[in-house]
């Protein structure tokens, strides 16, 4: 086998393997967190809507709370009619109920698009690596030929 095809080989299995295929791994775990956010998001439009329907938002209600290794309290909510969202670094600000589901809708919108590109990013890679692949099989074929 010719040692110059041979490094050529190894280059490439190299690259593959510790940059595009780490690429690739980092990307998928984005995109978890993204659409984990999205799901959390509209878990909450739901809640909020159910509040709205159910007319919680201005009777208040019970809930039983978890405080913690399946144990349980009973709590009344007297005032539903506001929620607290996490705005980014660590701060909340308080908004009416149908302020917070025109900002959940934003949101959910922005990162649908932020999960869009990481799907495109994650098929350039993809594409690449079996660029690459291809190519050594040529390569071997090539060797094999010779």
């Amino acid at each position: 086998m010719n040692p110059d095809i041979e490094q050529k080989i190894l280059k490439f299995e190299t690259f593959v393997n510790d940059v595009l295929k780490t690429d690739l791994a980092q990307l998928e775990q984005k995109l978890d967190s993204k659409n984990a956010d999205v799901a959390e998001f509209i878990q909450l439009k739901s809640t909020i809507t159910t509040l709205q329907a159910n007319e919680f938002d201005k009777n208040g209600f019970k809930t039983q709370v978890d405080v913690g290794q399946n144990f349980f309290i009973e709590a009344h909510v007297p005032d539903a009619s506001k929620i607290l969202l996490d705005v980014g670094l660590g701060h909340y600000v308080e908004f009416s109920l149908n302020d917070a589901l025109v900002i959940i809708n934003v949101r959910i919108k922005l990162l649908e698009k932020q999960i869009a590109n990481i799907r495109k990013e994650i098929a350039k890679i993809s594409a690449h690596i079996k660029l690459i692949l291809l190519g050594i099989m040529e390569l071997q074929g090539l060797e094999n030929t010779v």
